[in-house]
């Protein structure tokens, strides 16, 4: 019988969330890479994602939390900077 993977999200399109989602995809058989967020549509971490088959967005927190794989995401990574931080926390913390 296979466990369930935890669905995850990335905040953070930059080198930090680039590198952990490609670790998350290659090496966890516990998490499953389901969004990967940024704000610059053009981002390499964003192109990267999509041909890697992640879901992406490029409209930060606002725009996980009106996809669908929002209902399902159980953990949010955060890789961006301490003032998005603060920001990206206020929107979390209203989600169980």
């Amino acid at each position: 019988m296979s466990e369930k993977k935890t669905a995850v999200a990335i905040i953070g399109s930059g080198n930090i969330g680039t590198d952990l989602m490609i670790k998350i995809l290659r090496l966890s058989n516990k998490m499953d890479m389901s969004v990967m967020v940024g704000i610059d549509p053009e981002s390499d971490g964003l192109g990267r994602a999509r041909r890697m088959g992640v879901k992406t967005t490029h409209e930060g927190i606002d725009g996980l939390i009106q996809m669908e794989e929002w209902k399902n995401i159980k953990l949010v990574f955060d890789a961006t900077s301490a003032k998005a931080h603060h920001y990206n926390w206020n929107i979390i913390k209203e989600y169980p």
